[in-house]
C-alpha cells in the first residue's frame, strides 16, 4: 500500500508542473482571441451598415416598409373614424325613437288618472236613464265628478283655478272680453266668464273676464277745474278798470 501511494504521489507531484504550463498557455490564449475578434468585428459592423443604407436598394426597402407602416396606420385610422361615425348614427336613430316614444306616452299617466272620471260619467248618465225625475241625484252626481277630477289634477299634477272677480285687471292673469265704465278707482274685474288656471307657477290658461274702467279717471279732474282759472284771470281786468279811473 505505501509503495502505491508513493507511486501515486510522486505522478501527481510530476504533473503538476504541466497542469501549469497547460493553463498559462489558455490564459494567454484567452486574452489573445477577443482583442483580434474585437477588432475585426468592430471594423465590419461600421463598415456594412454604411455601405447597406447608402445603396439604391436599401433606400427603396426602406421607403417600401415606411409605406407599409404607413398605410397600416391609415387603415387603422379609417377604422376608427367609421366605427365612430357608425355610433353617432345610431346614436341620433335611438334619441329620435326615445322622442317618439316619450310623445307619444308621455300622457299615459294623466289618462291612467282620468280613466276612472269616465267612468263616473258612465255611471252617471246611466243614473240619469234609471231616475229621469230626480234631477237633485243627477247635479249632485255631476258634482261629485268634478270635485275628483279636480282632486287629482291638483294633488298629483299642481294645477291650480284661481278667481278673478272682484280683483284688479292685470294682462298677465285676465283677459278681458268686455268692458264698461263705473265707480271703480281703476280698472277692476267685475264679472268672470271662464276661470283662469295655473300649473304649478305658470298660468296655462288666463281667466275670461269683464273689466269695469274708471267713470272720472285721475287725470280727468285738472281739465274741470281748467275754467274757473280762465274766469279769473278775465275777471281781474274788471277789478282793476275802477283803479285806473281813479288815477
Amino acid at each position: 500500500m505505501s509503495k502505491h501511494k508513493h507511486e501515486h504521489g510522486e505522478t501527481s507531484e510530476g504533473m503538476k508542473p504541466e497542469n501549469a504550463q497547460t493553463q498559462a498557455q489558455d490564459q494567454e490564449n484567452q486574452s489573445l482571441v477577443p482583442e483580434v475578434g474585437v477588432q475585426q468585428g468592430g471594423g465590419g459592423q461600421e463598415e456594412a451598415p454604411a455601405s447597406a443604407v447608402n445603396t439604391p436598394e436599401a433606400q427603396l426597402a426602406a421607403a417600401k416598409a415606411e409605406i407599409e407602416l404607413l398605410k397600416a396606420q391609415l387603415a387603422e385610422l379609417n377604422d376608427k373614424y367609421l366605427r365612430t361615425l357608425a355610433e353617432q348614427v345610431n346614436f341620433r336613430k335611438r334619441v329620435v325613437k326615445e322622442k317618439e316614444e316619450f310623445q307619444q306616452y308621455a300622457v299615459s299617466t294623466l289618462l291612467s288618472d282620468l280613466i276612472p272620471v269616465l267612468d263616473d260619467f258612465d255611471r252617471s248618465l246611466e243614473a240619469v236613464v234609471q231616475n229621469q225625475n230626480d234631477a237633485t241625484k243627477v247635479i249632485d252626481g255631476i258634482r261629485l265628478i268634478q270635485k275628483r277630477l279636480y282632486d287629482t289634477l291638483s294633488n298629483k299634477y299642481g294645477l291650480s283655478r284661481y278667481e278673478a272677480k272682484g280683483v284688479v285687471f292685470d294682462p298677465h292673469l285676465h283677459e278681458a272680453m268686455f268692458s264698461d265704465q263705473g265707480d271703480v278707482p281703476e280698472p277692476t274685474v267685475t264679472q268672470e266668464f271662464l276661470p283662469g288656471y295655473r300649473l304649478h307657477d305658470r298660468v296655462i290658461r288666463t281667466a275670461k273676464v269683464k273689466v269695469t274702467m274708471p267713470a272720472n279717471p285721475a287725470g280727468s279732474e285738472p281739465e274741470a277745474s281748467e275754467p274757473s282759472a280762465k274766469e279769473e284771470e278775465a275777471a281781474a281786468p274788471d277789478e282793476g278798470a275802477p283803479g285806473a279811473d281813479a288815477l
